[in-house]
C-alpha cells in the first residue's frame, strides 16, 4: 500500500510542477523578462523562450498533465481500494458489504481527486500567480528539458488534429493574434476600478484608440465658420480681422471659399507691414489639401513630416468643405485646448440641468467631454445637424425638439444656421 501510495504523492507534485509553470510562464510580463535577460539573467533566457513559443510550451504542459493523470488512475491505488473493499465487507449493513468493491474504488478515487485538485492544480497555480517571476525562474529549465522529450508527442498531435480539423477549415495549435483594442479597453476598466489607473489616464488612452479610427470630416471646421481674408482685401482690413479672431493663420480666398489661394500666416504679414511690404501674394503659403476620408492619424503624421498646422479638407466633389488645424488633431487626444483668446466654451452650464450649448459641437464632443447624450448618426456630426435631421426643415428661433428625456430650444440662428441653443433636463 505504501508504495503505491509514494507514487500518487510524487504524481501530484509533478502535476503541482505544470499547473506552476503554465501559469508562471504564461502572466509573466514580456517587459520584466527582457529586464531580467539584459541584467544577465540565464534562466530568463530560457523562460523567453518558453514565453515565445506559448503553442509549443502550452501542448507540452498538456502532454505532461494527461501522463501524469493517466499514470496514476493506472496505479489507482489497487493496494488500498483492496484493503478498505475488506473493511467494507465486515460492516453488518447490506448495502455496504454487497457494494463494497464499489463503494472502495469511489471512496479512493473521490479522495485522490480531491488531493490532485488542492495539492496538484490550486495551491502551485495559486502561489505561481502571486509569484510568477521567482516560479518560472525555478522552473524554466525543467520545463525546457521536458519540451524536448515531448516535441515529437506534440508534432504527433499537431498532425493528427491538422487532419481531423481539414473538413472544418481550422488549424490545431495556430497562432495566438495580437491583443485586441477590446482586451486593452477591459484591462484599463479594470485598472481603473481597483486604483491602477486614474480616469484621466484611462480616457486618454481611449482617445487615442478613437483617434485612429477617426476621418478628417468628423474633426474639421465647416467651411461656413473657417475666417478667410479675400485677396483683394486692404492691409487694413487684414489688420482688423487679424486683431478681432487672433488666429495665426488664415485660408485666403479669390473668388469664394473654393477658390484657394493659399495660407496667409499672421506673423509674416504684421512683419511685412511693419517694413511697408504688404503684398500678401508674395507672404502666402501653399495650401494643403486631404480629403474628407483622410483618417487623422495619418494626417498627423503627414502634416508633421511636412511641418505644417493647418489643411484644407476636400469634399467629393471637389468643394472646401473645411479645414481641421494640429490643434484640432491634438484636442481629439488630450481633449480641448482653450487658450487667452478662447471667448467661451461651446457649452456653458445655466443651472441644474440647463445648458446654453453652441450648436456646431459635434455629438461625439458633447458626449466625451459634457456627458450630455444625443443620438448618434452617420448623417450628422453636430447638435445642428441632429436638428436638422429631426426637424426636417430650416428652422426658426423657439423651435423645440424633445428627445430621451431632453427638450431643446432654438434660442439664435445666423441666417439659415442654427448658432445657439438651449438644452434642459427633463424631469
Amino acid at each position: 500500500m505504501w508504495p503505491e501510495t509514494i507514487l500518487i504523492i510524487i504524481f501530484i507534485f509533478l502535476n503541482a510542477i505544470f499547473a506552476a509553470a503554465e501559469i508562471a510562464v504564461v502572466t509573466l510580463r514580456r517587459s520584466r523578462i527582457k529586464q531580467l535577460i539584459e541584467s544577465g539573467n540565464r534562466r530568463a533566457v530560457i523562460l523567453n523562450k518558453l514565453r515565445e513559443e506559448p503553442n509549443r510550451f502550452l501542448a507540452t504542459i498538456q502532454i505532461g498533465i494527461t501522463l501524469v493523470a493517466v499514470l496514476a488512475s493506472a496505479i489507482g491505488g489497487a493496494t488500498v481500494v483492496d484493503a478498505l473493499k475488506h473493511l467494507l465487507m465486515n460492516i453488518p449493513i447490506p448495502f455496504i458489504y454487497t457494494s463494497s468493491e464499489a463503494l472502495s474504488i469511489i471512496i479512493v478515487a473521490s479522495i485522490i481527486t480531491y488531493f490532485f485538485i488542492v495539492f496538484g492544480e490550486l495551491i502551485p497555480k495559486s502561489i505561481a500567480l502571486s509569484n510568477p517571476e521567482s516560479v518560472g525562474l525555478m522552473i524554466a529549465p525543467t520545463m525546457e528539458k521536458f519540451s524536448k522529450i515531448a516535441m515529437p508527442f506534440v508534432q504527433i498531435l499537431r498532425i493528427s488534429t491538422n487532419i481531423l480539423l481539414r473538413p472544418f477549415g481550422k488549424r490545431a495549435f495556430s497562432e495566438r493574434g495580437y491583443i485586441s483594442e477590446e482586451e486593452i479597453k477591459l484591462l484599463l476598466e479594470e485598472g481603473k476600478e481597483r486604483g491602477i489607473f486614474g480616469a484621466d489616464e484611462k480616457e486618454l488612452i481611449h482617445s487615442v484608440f478613437e483617434f485612429t479610427d477617426m476621418s478628417a470630416r468628423e474633426v474639421m471646421v465647416p467651411s461656413i465658420q473657417m475666417v478667410t481674408i479675400n485677396l483683394g482685401m486692404s492691409s487694413d482690413e487684414i489688420k482688423n480681422i487679424i486683431a478681432e479672431e487672433q488666429f495665426s493663420r488664415y485660408p485666403v480666398i479669390g473668388k469664394d471659399i473654393n477658390d484657394i489661394r493659399g495660407i496667409l500666416y499672421a506673423k509674416d504679414f504684421l512683419t511685412a507691414i511693419s517694413k511697408g511690404e504688404a503684398d500678401i501674394r508674395k507672404l502666402i503659403k501653399p495650401p494643403f489639401f486631404i480629403p474628407e476620408t483622410m483618417k487623422i492619424s495619418n494626417l498627423l503624421r503627414e502634416m508633421q513630416r511636412k511641418r505644417i498646422h493647418m489643411a484644407l479638407v476636400i469634399d467629393e466633389y471637389g468643394g472646401v468643405s473645411g479645414l481641421v488645424t494640429m490643434e484640432d488633431l491634438l484636442e481629439e487626444i488630450v481633449g480641448e485646448i482653450r487658450d487667452e483668446y478662447d471667448i467661451e466654451s461651446p457649452v456653458i452650464q445655466i443651472s441644474e440641468g440647463v445648458f446654453r450649448i453652441d450648436a456646431s459641437i459635434s455629438i461625439r464632443d458633447l458626449k466625451e467631454d459634457h456627458e450630455l447624450e444625443i443620438p448618434e448618426s452617420t448623417e450628422y456630426e453636430t447638435l445642428s445637424g441632429f436638428l436638422l435631421t429631426t426637424l426636417q426643415r430650416i428652422p426658426k428661433i423657439g423651435d423645440v425638439v424633445e428627445i430621451e428625456g431632453k427638450r431643446i430650444t432654438i434660442l439664435e440662428m445666423v441666417g439659415q444656421r442654427i448658432a445657439k441653443v438651449k438644452l434642459e433636463t427633463m424631469q
